[in-house]
């Protein structure tokens, strides 16, 4: 065992070492705080005006965002969105708004037709107009085809977003997945129609 001179010493370091510990960890959490989300984000313009019903604004307001389509071609997936919630809330004309919903999931896929993950989002988007719809078959089959498709992109191990990649087989796999449901879906609703 330690005598009672080497017991105070190290008790002594100990202290010490703990001091010193405290001091760099005190100046190191100035120097990188830790991360702490102080802010509140804003709720965007659009889901505000499509919360209280206010579709055509909600749609103006997504649409006035878009600055540039080659960068911005996502944001027409919102305005599909819009106009889906459009259809659910006005069975009337359910039809029209599904149209104009597609019509914009198209529109996003068409500036960015070498985009897997764009496809994606608007394959699922297509079949998501197909459940809503009284006419769902086309839209499955497009879904099918963007599906498709987007496996054709997404061919490489991983996808570049920002600074990180992301591996690609479990997009791969939800891709797979989907188009399994979709061709449930058309073998068990659009046997024999057109």
């Amino acid at each position: 065992m330690l005598g009672p001179r080497w017991r105070k010493l190290w008790i002594a370091s100990l202290a010490l070492a703990a001091l010193c510990g405290f001091a760099y960890g005190w100046r190191e959490r100035f120097e990188n705080p830790p991360f702490v989300i102080t802010t509140k984000s804003e709720e965007p313009l659009e889901t505000k005006l499509l919360r209280k019903g206010r579709y055509d604004e909600a749609a103006k307001a997504v649409l006035d965002s878009i600055k540039d389509e080659k960068k911005d071609f996502r944001r027409y997936q919102t305005v599909a969105v819009v106009y889906a919630a459009r259809a659910m809330k006005d069975p009337p004309n359910r039809e029209k708004w599904l149209g104009q919903a597609a019509f914009y999931l198209e529109k996003s896929v068409s500036l960015a037709p070498e985009d897997g993950v764009n496809s994606m989002g608007a394959a699922f988007g297509m079949d998501r107009l197909g459940d809503i719809s009284g006419q769902g078959c086309p839209y499955y089959e497009k879904a099918r085809q963007l599906a498709e498709d987007a496996l054709s992109h997404l061919k490489s191990d991983s996808i570049s977003a920002g600074d990180e990649k992301w591996p690609t087989q479990p997009l791969r796999d939800d891709i797979g997945k989907l188009v399994g449901r979709l061709q449930g879906k058309i073998a068990a609703r659009c046997a024999g129609k057109p």
